[in-house]
């Protein structure tokens, strides 16, 4: 089984991708290793930020991971992808860009801070998982499915699904918490049920196929099912 290191914003989002991986190789012979570079745990006094990642990669961050990691997962959000530091336009000529198109300018921004050196030798180990505008819209196709494709205001979404089921919101305005979203994020710990899933999001829909690429399965078990 190979052995994964996640860079992301924060740690919450690492619990999401963590979950994700552990459903994805569900049922192979050996556990699935998943180690957080960035932020690190203990966390410190500055947990996350999108513009941890990018200073991660300005560390060569990436470049040590993959000395004892077999690949990277590299997360951001594009809910402030056009804010100086990030400077990822998300219109052209005025004109909202399809969702692909946004993802797709996201990882070229990411690379450019990575050597060409690097990424020609191991571009093919660095997987990225894009989440627009949040991991949170992920979470969102398993509590309510009239909202599985919704791409804003996810985390308010997920947190008044998860109030109407008594169970404990992702945050209470000021903070999040991590044990909400290992909570929120368990059933993608089943492979079945994150593939009958993940294809009502778009984003964690090219998250997978980015999976299902570096990792080739059966056709009929990379099917998705209600």
């Amino acid at each position: 089984m190979p052995k994964f290191g996640v860079i992301a914003e924060g740690p919450t989002d690492q619990t999401v991708i963590e979950n994700i991986l552990l459903g994805y190789f569900e049922g192979s012979e050996d556990d699935t290793v998943v180690e957080f570079v960035r932020p690190s745990r203990p966390l410190g006094e500055d947990p996350g930020g999108w513009g941890l990642v990018f200073k991660g990669i300005e560390r060569n961050d990436h470049e040590g991971a993959l000395q004892f990691n077999d690949f990277l997962i590299i997360h951001i959000d594009t809910d402030v992808q056009e804010e100086g530091g990030f400077d990822v336009p998300r219109r052209e000529n005025g004109v909202e860009l399809e969702l692909p198109d946004r993802i797709d300018r996201v990882i070229a921004r990411l690379k450019r801070e990575m050597t060409a050196e690097f990424l020609a030798e191991n571009g093919h180990r660095v997987i990225f998982a894009i989440a627009v505008d949040s991991i949170e819209c992920w979470l969102l196709p398993h509590f309510d499915r009239h909202k599985t494709s919704k791409i804003t205001g996810c985390l308010e979404a997920v947190n008044k699904a998860l109030r109407k089921l008594n169970k404990v919101a992702l945050s209470n305005g000021t903070r999040k918490f991590i044990p909400a979203y290992e909570s929120a994020s368990a059933h993608f710990r089943k492979r079945k049920r994150l593939l009958a899933v993940h294809d009502r999001n778009p984003s964690l829909k090219i998250f997978v196929e980015a999976l299902n690429a570096a990792f080739p399965k059966p056709a009929e078990e990379t099917k998705s099912a209600d």
